[in-house]
């Protein structure tokens, strides 16, 4: 069958990926610092600059408070997590951009010829929360294919006509169904079976005086729910991903603009916020509709906050303005749910952070060698997280 490719119209909006770092903006940001370029420590991390942090009320786990470090820099960007690996695309020596590669938490790596999605926060993205992915372009319809990157194994899945896939997670799909005028009508929940045939397929429509966008509506899932994206960003839906379930959160947001929503989904909690504002709203995923509680989110001057869940914990990643060269960026934080003081676990940070299904998050950023690698994110005996460097 013949592959067809939908391409939803993006907003005027600001790029948010970083451009592809190159040895000369490298150059300049080692001339900027007053420091010189030292070698990586080994093959993963070629292209380097010799710009210098200082670890700023590092977490214990992290690095030591008030140390600094030879940050090693090279453009390493997170597209997903599931629970035995995360995806990313690491910047080649000549600071081209590398091939999409699973790298398991064992160590081990698989490497992708293609890739459907795009790092969080763009559109595109596809919110994958498993270690499924789609290797077809995101929006594709007709036969679409899947690869178990735990395994390697891929799926073809033939979609029922009209639909474009829009998510991925596990044996789930997600897709759109557009009406005559290229609009969402209504999306469908779509259960595969491991040959790739179509066991059930749900149609999910949109609440009332509710409607789904024309761009990206996924914003976060796993293998159990998926949170979606109406055009009115003072509501988020929860969908139940056996069932077709959709349960309406009041986000109470500041701002109704759905292009600068986010939000996280961990185990326990729902993180939901609108960027700029200077706090987010959690509930907890067992009580979707219950109390919501307010988070403040620690601002960085020169980068717009991003969010993610581990444990009782919000997490903090910050996103350059449009335009900056590709470089270490601001600091990865955590602050309690309940209150409290914000704490510092990475000096600088890539801006993503994938959630894990299982619990838990992955980020990139500075090692107390000062490497730049992806860490996981675990909760620690007492409490607090607690980062593994996964070199």
């Amino acid at each position: 069958m013949r592959k067809h490719l939908f391409s939803p119209v993006t907003p005027n909006r600001p790029a948010l990926r970083r451009g592809t770092t190159t040895l000369a903006a490298l150059a300049a940001l080692t001339l900027a610092a007053g420091a010189t370029a030292e070698a990586a420590p080994d093959a993963r991390a070629v292209s380097t600059s010799g710009v210098t942090l200082a670890a700023r009320d590092v977490a214990p786990s992290a690095a030591a408070s008030g140390s600094s470090h030879q940050v090693q820099y090279v453009q390493d960007s997170l597209y997903a997590a599931g629970n035995t690996g995360y995806l990313h695309r690491r910047a080649n020596a000549d600071g081209s951009e590398g091939v999409y590669t699973w790298r398991g938490y064992d160590g081990s790596e698989r490497s992708l010829d293609t890739y459907g999605g795009a790092p969080q926060g763009q559109y595109g993205y596809y919110a994958a929360g498993s270690d499924t992915v789609l290797t077809s372009p995101l929006y594709s319809s007709g036969q679409i294919q899947t690869q178990d990157m735990a395994t390697g194994a891929t799926t073809d899945v033939t979609l029922p006509a009209g639909q474009y896939v829009a998510a991925v997670f596990g044996s789930t799909l997600i897709t759109q169904e557009l009406n005559d005028v290229w609009q969402v009508a209504r999306l469908h929940v779509l259960h595969v079976a491991e040959d790739g045939a179509i066991q059930s397929d749900i149609p999910v429509d949109p609440p009332e005086n509710q409607f789904f966008p024309g761009n990206q509506p996924v914003l976060a899932g796993d293998g159990r729910s998926a949170l979606i994206r109406f055009r009115h960003a003072l509501d988020i839906g929860l969908l139940d991903l056996a069932t077709g379930t959709m349960t309406t959160i009041s986000t109470h947001a500041t701002d109704d603009d759905s292009l600068y929503l986010q939000a996280a989904l961990s185990p326990t909690h729902i993180a939901v916020y609108h960027e700029g504002a200077n706090q987010a709203r959690v509930v907890r995923r067992d009580d979707p509709t219950g109390a919501q509680t307010v988070v403040p989110v620690p601002q960085y001057a020169s980068g717009t906050a991003f969010v993610g869940l581990a444990g009782e914990w919000l997490l903090t990643s910050y996103r350059p303005p449009y335009g900056t060269s590709a470089g270490p960026g601001g600091p990865l934080q955590a602050t309690p749910l309940n209150g409290g003081k914000s704490h510092t676990l990475l000096p600088a940070a890539e801006p993503e952070i994938a959630q894990i299904p299982s619990g838990g998050a992955v980020a990139v950023g500075q090692s107390t060698d000062g490497a730049w690698t992806a860490h996981r994110i675990s909760i620690a005996p007492n409490g607090r997280p607690a980062l593994t460097p996964l070199t």
